[in-house]
């Protein structure tokens, strides 16, 4: 039997095998506040905040924590198997003072300062229900207007008219546009990169860049910059290849999305393989953008998308590059014209022109290519028209729009700032932006057109520069299937649809209402074929 002392070293033991093992080093949480950072909204706290990450990405990595409060930072550093972890409640906030972000070597349109950088890192994320606040009132002048950009009013419908209040903004940048933070978080040379749950707001320039990177997954993110902020998109991502956007709801003054360059200088290679589904897109300037770039942009999807903007999804080249194979379906989108922003509220655009005059004419160098471009079941409201401008002859090839139904009607602004094309930027300001009219889909220099199903509706107030449901000149191989509309005009000049020359046109199974002419080409297209159809 054992006597008392035995048995009390006895239940000890038992008790000691019954707690769990502390789990705090395989956990291996660091806390901004043991490392010194307070959250009372004023301190800075760039170096206790490093302090933590740099002590977890050496011990092999774990979580940096942020708690509730306001933590004020300059740029900090994420590095490898680091997540960044924000509690509900939790925010970082930009510092109002640019020394406290160093400018760096890499640059990205003259961005060359950052809040968060992660570069040559792989396995990181920033996580969690808290917020990062880009400051952006410490930087911008929301009472004056960003001055205007690439375009000779004289050559608008409205003349020097056309430039005169910017309610929609952009706001101008206090000192000047270098006097603002580059970007909130940019990852370079990244793998296997996520973003959960967190929400970004008030930047003051771009949100996030994903540049040269591979495995993105963004979930359930929400971006709340103000819709008066240029440049301050949602995200963009550069020659980056595997990325995943998923459940993401996206205010932003400039692009919502944005697959683009602006990773020139880091590297070589082509933007890929990316998915972008089920999200809420809100945007002074296109919902989604692709292009411009010097590199190839290929292999995009963007499914199950709400989108409310200036233009809706814009693809354009400028270089020589192809952007290719994109598919973009189930899509709920309302344009309207807005004023100072790039755009003229259209719902699609897709253009190439040179960017530069010695491109333009030199006719050696190979033009960008925009091809194998798929739209399908889309509703639209819109304020203008799609348009698909080539200034190089077939530029653009293979467009397919499919179950597509659009509502036109009138804006606010169509006499002061309608009835415009918008190209810019070009490599001549008479293609930035110039007057024209305006037909539901316009077509120049398109080869492989094909519509099968498309539903024009309109309200009865629009104005006299608003002409055809479709129009075109150079265009090549158009096929137009199950078209029910009328031309946007009242005036019976203009048919529903009206091409200029071109070749190989068949219209098929589609009928105006009321009466009004289908058809009229002046002059008229080789090899045209109109059967099936109603008037």
């Amino acid at each position: 039997m054992l006597n008392n002392f035995a048995r009390t070293l006895f239940f000890l033991f038992i008790i000691i095998l019954s707690v769990p093992a502390c789990k705090s080093k395989d956990k291996k949480i660091f806390n901004i506040v043991d490392a010194g950072a307070k959250a009372d909204g004023i301190t800075i706290n760039t170096k206790n905040i490093q302090e933590a990450i740099d002590e977890c990405t050496k011990s092999g990595g774990g979580t940096v924590y942020v708690p509730p409060g306001v933590f004020v930072t300059g740029m900090i550093e994420l590095k490898s198997n680091v997540n960044l972890f924000l509690e509900a409640g939790a925010e970082l906030k930009g510092s109002p003072d640019l020394k406290d972000y160093p400018q760096t070597e890499f640059k990205s349109e003259g961005r060359n300062t950052f809040l968060i950088l992660g570069q040559n890192a792989k396995n990181i994320s920033i996580t969690g229900t808290g917020t990062i606040n880009g400051n952006d009132s410490a930087f911008i002048d929301f009472n004056s207007a960003h001055p205007y950009c690439c375009l000779d009013p004289l050559l608008t419908r409205q003349g020097n008219a056309y430039i005169s209040k910017v309610p929609d903004g952009p706001a101008q940048v206090k000192g000047g546009d270098n006097m603002r933070p580059g970007v909130l978080i940019t990852l370079i040379n990244c793998t296997d990169i996520r973003f959960e749950n967190i929400t970004i707001k008030n930047a003051p320039n771009w949100s996030v860049h994903f540049a040269c990177c591979d495995g993105v997954f963004i979930s359930t993110v929400k971006v709340r910059n103000s819709l008066l902020v240029p440049n301050a998109d949602g995200f963009d991502v550069s020659t980056s290849k595997n990325v995943t956007f998923k459940s993401c709801d996206i205010e932003a003054g400039d692009d919502g999305i944005a697959i683009s360059p602006c990773a020139d200088g880091y590297c070589k290679g082509v933007a890929e393989n990316i998915v972008v589904s089920d999200c809420i897109i809100t945007s002074k300037s296109a919902g989604i953008r692709i292009g411009w770039s010097t590199q190839d942009i290929r292999n995009c999807i963007f499914q199950n998308l709400i989108i409310k903007s200036n233009r809706g999804i814009c693809i354009n080249t400028r270089n020589s590059e192809t952007i290719e194979n994109m598919l973009f379906s189930n899509i709920i989108m309302e344009t309207k014209l807005n004023t100072g922003w790039w755009g003229a509220g259209e719902p699609i655009h897709i253009s190439e022109i040179p960017l530069t005059k010695s491109q333009a004419n030199d006719s050696t160098k190979k033009n960008g290519r925009i091809r194998n471009i798929r739209f399908s079941n889309m509703m639209l409201k819109t304020e203008a028209g799609i348009v698909f401008y080539g200034y190089s002859p077939n530029s653009i090839e293979n467009i397919t729009l499919e179950n597509i139904s659009m509502q036109f009607t009138s804006s606010p602004l169509n006499v002061s700032y309608g009835g415009n094309l918008d190209l810019r930027p070009a490599f001549d300001i008479k293609y930035g932006m110039f007057k024209s009219e305006i037909p539901a889909i316009y077509l120049h220099n398109v080869k492989g057109f094909d519509v099968n199903g498309f539903t024009l509706a309109k309200t009865d107030s629009l104005m006299d520069f608003h002409s055809n449901a479709i129009w075109g000149d150079k265009v090549e191989d158009v096929r137009i299937n199950r078209f029910y509309g009328p031309a946007l005009s009242g005036s019976a000049v203009y048919p529903a649809i009206s091409l200029s020359g071109g070749k190989n046109i068949v219209i098929e199974n589609s009928k105006t209402p009321g009466g009004s002419k289908l058809f009229a080409g002046f002059p008229a297209p080789k090899n045209i074929e109109i059967h099936s159809s109603g008037n």
